[in-house]
């Protein structure tokens, strides 16, 4: 393990892309310049505490030198405290601090979330196929997939795609098995799982979530209705392991976070 050349401690890694975020809000002054995105940059948990947030409520996670991934509240005197509770999530080892923390910050950063699932969770019979068509585009734009709508634009045409758009989402709002409502959504020509999932996220957060790339190569998840059917399975057994009640698509927000240091991350 390399050791931190002030105090002796574990050495721990963080994403750039993380730290970036990291030090743009603390404001900590950080030996490092040109900080790449995609690389992991050594951190020590005792000295560079500040800078990874240890006087915020939600500080930023990173790999500890054990591959769990930690927040700063899990450290006790330069070490990580007896008390700090690890959880596995197919593999994937995270403490559940970090995780909390995660979570936080994906609401921070995400705009406009709230104001897309309270459309989603009005949608209903009664709604118009336009509602459902209005959606859909605020979905796509959610998760920057500009592309994908227009794809499905081209296509299927506004008037037929409103309408496929409402018999699926209908049908995923009810008594579907999950394995069901995804199939049916990624079988609409230009849509596919990762998207078909953001569009259930937002229809029912507290029932579904997102399985996009990042998730399937972090975690080795197939990107198909079995796959989906597994994740939110594992997504619901998390929720009973944690302290405090997070709504299923949060979690998988929060796990995203703390998964994508480890997929976009190099050397």
């Amino acid at each position: 393990m390399e050791q931190c050349e002030k105090c002796g401690g574990e050495l721990a890694k963080i994403n750039g892309r993380t730290l970036k975020e990291a030090l743009n809000f603390t404001k900590a002054s950080f030996p490092a310049n040109n900080i790449s995105n995609v690389q992991w940059v050594d951190v020590c948990p005792s000295c560079d505490a500040y800078a990874l947030g240890a006087e915020t409520t939600h500080p930023w996670p990173f790999k500890a030198a054990d591959g769990v991934m930690r927040v700063v509240d899990d450290y006790e005197k330069g070490s990580v405290a007896a008390e700090s509770k690890s959880l596995d999530f197919c593999g994937f080892r995270f403490s559940e601090a970090a995780l909390l923390s995660a979570n936080f910050l994906f609401g921070v950063g995400t705009a406009g979330t709230q104001s897309l699932e309270l459309k989603g969770c009005s949608l209903s019979e009664s709604s118009s196929a336009a509602d459902f068509l209005q959606f859909s585009r605020g979905v796509c734009e959610w998760g920057r997939g500009q592309r994908v709508w227009g794809n499905l634009q081209r296509h299927h045409g506004a008037e037929n795609l409103a309408k496929v758009l409402k018999s699926w989402l209908i049908f995923a709002n009810g008594s579907c098995k999950d394995e069901d409502a995804i199939a049916r959504g990624a079988e609409i020509k230009g849509l596919g799982v990762s998207f078909a999932s953001k569009h259930l996220r937002m229809l029912d957060p507290e029932r579904y979530a997102v399985l996009d790339d990042v998730l399937r190569r972090g975690l080795g998840i197939a990107l198909n209705p079995s796959g989906y059917r597994l994740f939110l399975s594992a997504l619901r057994a998390l929720a009973k392991e944690i302290d405090q009640p997070v709504k299923i698509a949060n979690l998988e927000a929060a796990l995203f976070l703390l998964v994508r240091q480890d997929v976009r991350a190099k050397g």
